[in-house]
């Protein structure tokens, strides 16, 4: 799972000069541990809705961005958050390159080992459009808080040295009322309500266990302040800025138009403007599905490589908006399920 700080970003070693012989790409969405995916990949449901001829769309131009790689484990899903701590030299110029011309827009790339007897690295061609939240310079390189915005898919590598450039097309999101191929039925929208019901009450319920999980008998006792922010307050600050970000802009690769600065981008700058930040039920489910996969307070080495698991099916084209809620639903009842647990202990034995 992500880690909330990274060193050096990444493991690899980008001084090859061939691209092409240093990276090869997946199909789809692969973790290290496919037999862990396949016992959370949601089985095969029958859909009632109607197909519908897509329109005649302009083709989306491939654009090139910066790019850094990460561990298939630590996949960053739209909506979720992460400290870079950035300090080799390449880092920072991609950094400088990202603020200068792609409007603070990258793309966070996670690879596996390589199957074959010459090495290198098995890249998963979906990949995560992330955005620069904010930066915090120090006196050996900075602080870098990203933001996951959409899924983009990796079409080729061009170079990796002093850092990786490739280019990428956006995934499609979901229209106001579906698809561009599909359009949901009556029972199926009633599905999508009573799954974003079920995962925001949970959501509620996970911050107000927790809460009560920290509250300690002798409120002057700070000794252990510190332990508890990295127990339980990181994850639930991750959590509540998740399910913020649902309500913000979508910001997606077709948006971009390099060379772009940050400032002259600046994405956020309608947040404040109900009219201009507005979402369908579907479009919010759609990104409700994504945010809510966080890691929980107290979670278990189990717990975590579930999480992964489950992230791994979400990022995966092969699998829609209802397969992603139910995992939501799942993972979210089983958080709620051990914090429950947990907080009956505390009032039981203190």
């Amino acid at each position: 799972v992500p880690s909330a700080e990274k060193g050096t970003s990444d493991g690899s070693d980008e001084s090859a000069a061939d691209a092409g012989a240093m990276f090869s790409m997946t199909g789809g969405f692969e973790t290290p541990d496919e037999k862990g995916t396949s016992d959370v990949t949601p089985e095969q449901r029958t859909y009632t809705g109607a197909l519908r001829n897509a329109p005649a769309v302009k083709e989306d131009t491939p654009i090139e961005l910066p790019a850094m790689l990460f561990p298939a484990q630590e996949v960053l899903l739209p909506g979720c958050s992460q400290v870079l701590h950035l300090y080799e030299a390449r880092f920072l110029a991609l950094l400088d390159e990202v603020m200068q011309k792609t409007g603070g827009l990258f793309a966070h790339i996670t690879y596996l080992p390589s199957d074959d007897l010459e090495g290198g690295l098995r890249v998963n061609s979906v990949a995560t459009l992330v955005r620069i939240e904010e930066i915090q310079r120090e006196e050996v390189g900075a602080k870098v808080m990203i933001i996951g915005e959409s899924r983009v898919m990796l079409q080729d590598i061009k170079e990796s040295d002093p850092f990786i450039r490739a280019i990428f097309t956006p995934v499609p999101l979901m229209g106001a009322d579906g698809s561009l191929s599909y359009v949901p039925s009556e029972d199926e929208m009633a599905e999508v309500e009573a799954f974003t019901t079920f995962i925001d009450t949970a959501v509620n319920d996970i911050i107000m266990l927790v809460d009560k999980l920290l509250v300690r008998k002798d409120q002057w006792d700070t000794s252990a302040a510190a332990a508890d922010v990295e127990w339980g307050h990181a994850e639930v600050g991750n959590l509540r800025r998740a399910m913020a970000w649902v309500e913000g802009p979508s910001i997606t690769l077709d948006r971009l138009t390099p060379p772009v600065s940050m400032d002259e981008a600046a994405w956020m700058q309608d947040v404040g403007d109900t009219e201009r930040v507005t979402h369908s039920d579907l479009q919010l489910a759609e990104r409700l599905s994504f945010a809510c996969l966080q890691v929980a307070p107290a979670s278990t080495n189990s717990d975590l490589q579930k999480l992964v698991s489950c992230r791994a099916v979400a990022m995966s084209t092969a699998h829609g908006l209802m397969d992603r809620l139910k995992l939501g639903q799942i993972v979210l009842d089983e958080q709620r399920q051990s914090l429950r647990a947990k907080v009956a202990l505390k009032a039981a034995f203190g």
